[in-house]
């Protein structure tokens, strides 16, 4: 062998957009990734992007457990592991859940990379092209661009200083339904909302669940800020109230 690279030619740059799968035209830039091209100019000062205060972060804390991690399980833990995640990390997410008042086990349980990762797989296996998703209005732009990515349509539904309006729920449900369209789930932020900021009040937590147990329509919970109330113990999770 002479050790020279032969280069193929696969045509011109022009011509691979005719090689791209059809949902490629539905893909953008993320919104969370411009969110955050903005957020990083010395400029401004972003809370759209929801980052925590550098001064707040455990440094010292990290290092300590980092360090801890390698010097004990060095080689577990620089290996590849189950794509489920690892159990013991699965067993401490049961720990957590259960806070919010969620009774869980490991095998119960998929570790991703964060909610994006969740949001795509649950996208992946429930969403055909048209088939129509309900969020709040407003609701997490990164979730948004996910169901825009698998062509779902997303038809939003009014809320109010209590979160989620029932009346609006059902109202979307029968309009959506009356043009033959397919819901395939409700995704909402039950506690401090983003962007909205509310919390679902308890009543309507309950009211919503029996009208998409009667609609058979999934709800999708989204649930990242449930521990960190500040006045008083924060809702449970709306899972804690489903028993099905």
């Amino acid at each position: 062998m002479s050790g020279d690279i032969t280069r193929i030619h696969t045509g011109s740059p022009a011509n691979l957009t005719e090689r791209f799968a059809h949902r490629a035209a539905h893909m953008k830039q993320s919104e969370i990734r411009s969110l955050f091209a903005v957020a990083s100019r010395p400029d401004i000062v972003s809370l759209a992007g929801g980052m925590p205060n550098l001064s707040a972060l455990p440094m010292e804390m990290m290092a300590e457990v980092v360090g801890k991690l390698v010097r004990e399980n060095g080689q577990e833990a620089l290996q590849y592991g189950s794509g489920q995640g690892h159990p013991k990390l699965r067993e401490q997410i049961c720990e957590m859940m259960a806070l919010e008042g969620i009774s869980s086990h490991p095998d119960d349980v998929i570790v991703t990379t964060g909610s994006q990762q969740a949001l795509d797989l649950i996208s992946r296996i429930f969403i055909d092209p048209g088939d129509v998703v309900l969020v709040e209005a407003p609701s997490y732009v990164g979730a948004l661009g996910t169901f825009a990515q698998y062509e779902a349509q997303v038809v939003h539904v009014a809320m109010d200083e209590n979160g989620l309006i029932p009346a609006a729920l059902r109202e979307a449900i029968a309009a959506t339904r009356a043009t033959g369209r397919k819901i395939k789930f409700l995704y909402v932020i039950p506690n401090y909302q983003n962007p909205g900021g509310v919390t679902l009040s308890a009543a309507r937590r309950t009211e919503i669940l029996d009208i998409c147990r009667a609609e058979s329509i999934f709800v999708v919970e989204d649930n990242p800020y449930g521990l960190l109330g500040f006045d008083g113990p924060s809702p449970n999770a709306m899972r804690a109230e489903d028993s099905e």
